[in-house]
């Protein structure tokens, strides 16, 4: 089964200067685990609720300090083409939860961790006792 057939197909996303606030308010409202970060040249990493959890820790202005601060920049992408086994070899090694899928090069959607449990369910597969 190809990623594609089970990841997002949207992309959301928000600018890397906007508040920490804001971008838990996305994650919250869209009810998505990780967004993309976006800068004046194009895509610059990801967002995600754990990283949203480490500036709390910090304790950090979440109104005053930019995503910039703390995403991930550069994340690893798959192709909208690549294998579930390749996104749970890639989560597993990077220790992730979310990965940007493209397509040509460009973010089309999103794979999460969550994306295929649920697919695993549906499927009856076995995991063991």
């Amino acid at each position: 089964m190809r990623i594609s057939e089970i990841a997002t197909k949207q992309v959301i996303g928000v600018a890397a200067d906007d508040s920490l606030r804001a971008a838990g308010k996305h994650l919250a409202d869209d009810e998505i685990g990780a967004l993309l970060v976006f800068d004046s040249t194009g895509e610059a990493g990801i967002f995600s609720e754990r990283d949203l959890t480490r500036a709390v820790a910090d304790g950090v202005d979440l109104d005053e300090t930019g995503v910039e601060e703390y995403m991930t920049e550069s994340p690893i992408h798959l192709d909208e083409r690549a294998s579930i086994d390749e996104a749970i070899r890639a989560m597993t090694e990077y220790g992730i939860r979310h990965v940007p899928v493209t397509r040509a090069g460009a973010a089309v959607g999103m794979i999460s961790a969550r994306d295929i449990l649920a697919v695993i369910s549906r499927l009856g597969v076995p995991l063991g006792r």
